[in-house]
């Protein structure tokens, strides 16, 4: 483990960040990745555009190695919102054909779909309150019109983690489409896509995935590509996109032509960093660490009288998200900014404490928000 510290050069500094679930911190291997391309830009090599676009093929394979997908099904975009507004504009919707969300969702996953209402589509809520999106609760909404339920596998308002494979068997006999909204999950838990079966997955890669913000990517199968329209077309989206002056060539065979013109070059070079650190460390190993973490952190907070409110009961629902509460939305936010003084780095959303450790951090930095919150209580 302390070969993998030793890649977070903030933990040099007093205080302990435990937000993964907001934004990772800039990890060595990216940042030197980082300043490579700077120096590049700086200097001999300053069009160093192929280099890039080598780059961006090799994250095509990294990724698909993490999630199990083959290269050419992976799609750089700007961020999830991005990913997902590729779906809402690119398939073919007709008037009366229906979308199934949750009513709690992150705006990411409702925006896209929002405007669709303008042409006639249909949004269904579901209404569950610790935000499971499961078969049984799916009978209630769902209707001979749904074309597509779109889900976040981990909620990021409590940290409940969804079982998407028998969601996505349950959706499938129907004909209905799965979109999955993996940014608080991936990166933190193992991913499967051969095995669950989900048609279309988007993420931005700035939380567990340790990237940077601006860059995430889109996996969609072969079947959903054919009914995908890409909503851009640049140059890029070409299978040839060297040969300018050629516009009537076709598009790119794979997933690439949702790739259309110039990229976050920066970020392309950050990630490949958050991806080898992520490979080397395993995503198996990963889960098992940070829900170990989970687990002890629980019972440290249970130790000085926080109420949990993320799922506790059943292990499979468990994410490395820890929604807890002092009992009142006015001592949250004074424990906030209390452990915001001491360098103690957690979020405040919905009135309750977000506490997202990662798989580096370790036992002693809970036992340090710990005595933290204690010496708070204290003073009250």
């Amino acid at each position: 483990m302390e070969r993998f510290r030793a890649e977070f050069s903030h933990l040099n500094y007093p205080g302990v960040y435990l937000d993964h679930a907001a934004v990772s911190p800039l990890n060595q291997r990216s940042y030197k990745y980082v300043q490579t391309f700077l120096r590049q830009a700086q200097g001999k090599r300053i069009n160093n555009y192929q280099e890039t676009m080598d780059l961006m093929n090799a994250l095509h394979v990294g990724i698909g190695r993490l999630i199990h997908a083959p290269a050419d099904r992976i799609a750089l975009v700007r961020n999830t919102t991005d990913g997902l507004i590729l779906l809402a504009r690119g398939y073919p919707w007709k008037p009366g054909d229906r979308i199934v969300l949750h009513r709690r969702e992150f705006p990411s996953n409702v925006y896209p779909w929002w405007e669709l209402q303008q042409s006639g589509v249909i949004l269904d809520f579901l209404d569950t309150p610790e935000g499971r999106v499961d078969p049984a609760a799916l009978e209630t909404v769902v209707t001979p019109r749904t074309r597509l339920v779109t889900v976040s596998w981990v909620q990021y308002f409590n940290g409940l983690r969804n079982a998407l494979k028998p969601l996505v068997e349950w959706c499938h006999e129907r004909n209905i489409l799965v979109a999955v909204d993996v940014m608080q999950g991936l990166g933190q838990l193992e991913l499967n896509v051969a095995d669950i079966g989900m048609d279309f997955l988007a993420t931005g890669t700035a939380k567990w995935l340790l990237g940077p913000q601006g860059l995430g990517f889109v996996y969609l199968t072969d079947a959903l590509q054919e009914e995908l329209h890409p909503p851009h077309l640049g140059w890029q989206s070409r299978a040839s996109f060297w040969d300018f002056h050629r516009y009537d060539q076709p598009l790119k065979a794979g997933a690439g032509r949702y790739e259309f013109a110039t990229p976050f070059s920066l970020g392309v070079w950050w990630f490949k960093g958050s991806l080898e650190l992520l490979e080397e460390a395993g995503p198996a190993r990963i889960e098992r660490r940070i829900l170990s973490l989970r687990n002890k952190l629980i019972s440290r907070l249970e130790e000085i009288g926080l109420d949990i409110l993320s799922p506790n009961d059943n292990p499979r629902e468990f994410t490395g998200i820890v929604v807890c509460s002092l009992g009142d939305e006015e001592r949250n936010a004074q424990l906030h900014a209390f452990l915001q003084d001491r360098n103690i780095i957690v979020s405040l959303r919905n009135g309750l404490l977000r506490i997202s450790p990662h798989f580096y951090n370790t036992e002693e930095d809970l036992d340090e928000i710990q005595t933290a919150i204690r010496d708070f209580q204290s003073q009250q």
